[in-house]
């Protein structure tokens, strides 16, 4: 049986969603600037879990469903969906 103790489990959960995160964060912050429309952003989502669960498939992962990797999915719908807002000054 496996044994985890707390910094492999941490460590787990940083690379899972740093992994998961990172292209996401790009295209939306550093890419595009700007939000994505509905059907793009659910399109990116859908190939990059198709990309995680490859890559953590290929580095050893025993999950079989990949719940992790799909509340990475909708967390990253709501990066590239979510607008930035824009504050108004009270003068």
């Amino acid at each position: 049986m496996y044994e985890f103790d707390a910094v492999t489990i941490i460590a787990s959960i940083v690379i899972t969603w740093g992994i998961g995160l990172a292209p996401p964060l790009l295209i939306r912050y550093a890419i595009l600037k700007r939000q994505m429309d509905k059907w793009p952003a659910i399109g990116t989502c859908n190939i990059f879990l198709f990309l995680n669960i490859i890559i953590f498939t290929a580095l050893g992962s025993k999950s079989k469903t990949h719940g992790a990797l799909t509340l990475v999915a909708f967390v990253s719908y709501w990066i590239l969906r979510n607008a930035m807002k824009v504050k108004e000054s009270s003068q």
